[in-house]
């Protein structure tokens, strides 16, 4: 449903591969659990190619989503070509795939047969450029546009336990803030059974190894999420790309130390991230902070971490970044800043729960103008209806999920979701282009978002 006819000077990117293929698993090692209020719940499990198979087989039509979309932000945010942008990622990216991570390599050599199987012919280089792309739209990749363009701050999170929470258990809650087709093709939750290591849920996108947008949670009782950290000053080394960290630590990390481990070696800086661990064994939070060569880690059984795009520390916020927005209510990270402060440490603090989770990260209250306001501004971004961003105004960007998880859920691999926005608006892609016609180019790779229901998601 989602295949486009692919114009020639593509073929080269989205043909079949040309390397001999393997035989075909004689079954697929997954299915489709369930498809509800925006989410497409899968399961896949084996070996890296047989579960990789799997998650290209069950998810063709997502990826050739995917194929069609991708290519169209590429040219919008970057202001380069997909063959461009594939160039540079087979470059400095791939190599160190092959080399540092083969098992992630050969999960991605599954997706490409499992979709090639159901004739969406994606390329395993598109694949690698495909989950690089935070790393190379933020870091990488020089342009005609500044990072902040490229790259403005997503997301809003927490974390809790101990005094800070109604039973002093872990809760923790996280919101993407990004493009409405990168938000629309993030609609994947997914159960991983590896051979080795600990079966993980995450939410994710087709193609994706990692989760991405950043949440997870773990057999092993850790869960997970991260905010970006805005306005990066410096190069990346080419050290290990983000997304394969996270998802060896997903996989085979058993403690907090060990994430923190596994994060920090060979950090690429590419990706900057304020993450958000938990684990719901020792109902210990940890704060991990990664720049470039500065990192802030923090631990505690009793208090709150979160996150908004600026982080935490002194030192990386002075000397990794150009941030001098962490108190400017006037600017998206330090209004979220103050409000998260004022309804995590204030309102909602020992009431931290479920429901009072859902509250605080559906929150519109604007502390420049103390009313409920639906912009940049908001714990709940809408850039949609922002008429003051250098980003662009009125771009169909903002809040486009929200995760929720405590304590007891993380023990039964489960967590409740809303997809389209924390606070459950709606949007419609005809009506915002006839008010604001510059995203006219926009239209036909952007869905409407109607009011979705707070769901469980659960593999039991």
């Amino acid at each position: 449903m989602y295949m486009k006819t692919w114009s020639k000077h593509r073929k080269g990117i989205y043909s079949a591969l040309t390397r001999k293929r393997r035989e075909l698993p004689v079954r697929v090692n997954g299915h489709v659990v369930e498809i509800k209020e925006g989410w497409k719940s899968v399961c896949i499990h084996g070996s890296p190619y047989d579960r990789g198979f799997a998650h290209g087989f069950l998810l063709y039509e997502e990826l050739a989503r995917t194929m069609e979309a991708y290519p169209f932000l590429i040219r919008e945010k970057i202001d380069h070509t997909i063959e461009d942008y594939i160039a540079y990622s087979n470059k400095h990216i791939k190599p160190v795939v092959i080399k540092h991570f083969p098992e992630i390599y050969e999960e991605m050599e599954g997706i490409v047969a499992g979709a090639n199987a159901r004739n969406v012919h994606v390329t395993l280089d598109f694949l690698i450029a495909w989950n690089s792309h935070m790393s190379i739209q933020s870091q990488y990749i020089p342009g005609r546009r500044t990072k902040e363009e490229i790259h403005p701050g997503r997301c809003s999170a927490f974390i809790a336990t101990g005094s800070a929470t109604e039973d002093g258990k872990i809760v923790m809650g996280h919101t993407t803030h990004t493009d409405f087709i990168e938000g629309q093709l993030s609609n994947i939750i997914m159960y991983v059974i590896p051979h080795k290591g600990m079966p993980f849920i995450m939410q994710t996108a087709a193609g994706y190894v990692a989760s991405v947008t950043d949440w997870f949670v773990c057999s092993s009782g850790i869960v997970g999420c991260e905010t970006t950290i805005w306005g990066t000053n410096y190069e990346p080394q080419f050290g290990y790309p983000f997304f394969c960290r996270i998802r060896r630590a997903m996989q085979y990390a058993t403690t907090l130390d060990e994430y923190a481990e596994i994060m920090q070696k060979n950090n690429a800086g590419d990706y900057a991230c304020s993450w958000l661990f938990g684990d719901v064994n020792t109902n210990e939070i940890m704060l991990c902070e990664l720049g470039l060569t500065r990192t802030n880690i923090q631990k505690t059984g009793n208090g709150i971490y979160y996150g908004m795009n600026s982080t935490l520390d002194f030192d990386l916020r002075t000397y990794e970044t150009k941030d001098d927005k962490w108190n400017d209510i006037t600017a998206s990270t330090g209004s979220r800043n103050v409000r998260l402060n004022q309804l995590l440490y204030g309102e909602y603090f020992g009431r931290i729960n479920i429901e009072t989770a859902k509250k605080v990260l559906s929150d519109h209250y604007n502390p420049l103008t103390k009313t409920d306001v639906r912009n940049r501004l908001a714990v709940c971004v809408h850039a949609e209806s922002d008429g003051h961003l250098k980003q662009g105004s009125y771009a169909m960007r903002g809040c486009t999920d929200c995760k929720i998880i405590n304590a007891d859920m993380a023990k039964e691999m489960a967590f409740y979701a809303r997809f389209g926005a924390a606070c459950g608006r709606t949007f419609s892609v005809k009506r915002h282009v006839k008010k604001h016609p510059k995203y006219k180019k926009w239209e036909p790779h952007v869905y409407d978002f109607k009011r979705y229901k707070w769901t469980k998601i659960a593999f039991t």
